[in-house]
Formats: C-alpha cells, sequence, structure tokens
C-alpha cells in the first residue's frame, strides 16, 4: 500500500455493513444448503414469489434489487427443480409471472422457518429490534440520497 495513504476501513460504516452482509449471508447459505438443500440466492426469489403472488421476474429483481437477468438464470434453476412454474402474463405478452408449485411453497416454508430459528449465534449480544429500527432507516435514507443523485437508478 502506498505509505501515503492511510485507509481507516474498520471506522466505515459502508465497509462494516458490507463485510457483515457477506458473513451473514455466507451463513445463510451455508445452514440452507445443509439442511435444505437450497442456496441463499434461490430462497431469496422463493420468498419474492411467496411474498408478491405471481411475480414477473422484472418485480422479482426490482425488488431484490437485482438485474433481471440474474433473476432469469435464478427463476430457470427453480423451474429444472420443480420448486416454481413459470405461465405468461395475461397483461404482458413478453412477460411470464412465476408462481410457487406446492414443492416450492413447502421448501420456503421450511427453509424459511429453519433459517430464522436456527441458533447459529450471529446475534448473540445484539438488540435485534434495535438493529432492525436502524437498518430501516439506513436503506429509507439511502434510497432518498440515490434517488436525489441525477441520471442514477434509485
Amino acid at each position: 500500500m502506498n505509505e501515503h495513504l492511510k485507509l481507516d476501513v474498520g471506522s466505515s460504516l459502508a465497509f462494516k455493513l458490507h463485510q457483515a452482509t457477506i458473513l451473514v449471508d455466507r451463513s445463510a447459505d451455508r445452514y440452507l444448503r445443509t439442511h435444505h438443500n437450497v442456496s441463499y440466492s434461490l430462497l431469496v426469489v422463493l420468498l419474492m414469489v411467496g411474498v408478491l403472488e405471481g411475480p414477473s421476474q422484472r418485480e422479482i429483481a426490482d425488488h431484490l434489487d437485482v438485474s433481471r437477468a440474474s433473476i432469469t438464470q435464478r427463476v430457470g434453476d427453480l423451474v429444472r427443480r420443480g420448486l416454481v412454474e413459470v405461465v405468461p402474463s395475461e397483461q404482458d405478452a413478453r412477460a411470464v409471472r412465476v408462481w410457487l408449485t406446492p414443492e416450492g411453497g413447502a421448501l420456503l416454508t421450511d427453509a424459511w422457518q429453519g433459517l430464522e430459528t436456527s441458533e447459529d449465534g450471529i446475534d448473540r449480544g445484539v438488540d435485534v429490534v434495535a438493529l432492525e429500527r436502524e437498518l430501516d432507516l439506513l436503506i429509507a435514507n439511502a434510497r432518498a440520497q440515490l434517488a436525489r443523485e441525477p441520471g442514477a437508478p434509485a
């Protein structure tokens, strides 16, 4: 590293949040792969399909703040596993709606409940209610700030 450049990443909110997200996602992925044979990235797509009840792939991507191409790939994986089905949209001939199959619904329920109740120790000593409140505020502030930037998608 350049000896004139001193960076204190340990006190950077953005870096700490990034690191926490990676570690929590990695832990969730390990649990889900071990106990339910599904990755975290596939489970969050199942979750959006279940919550939004027949969303388009664009709607899933928008809710997860990812590209539609990445959702198209994940939906294809879920279709091959028999966890979702796609049907033509009645509103848009170019789009499809994604629906949980009974197997997908059962996996979503079991995996989500298991993930939420697993005793992994990640939140040990954390005031989860306060953390959730602060994260909601941080997310709202970030969305507002991004919306103010000209030419940047919010």
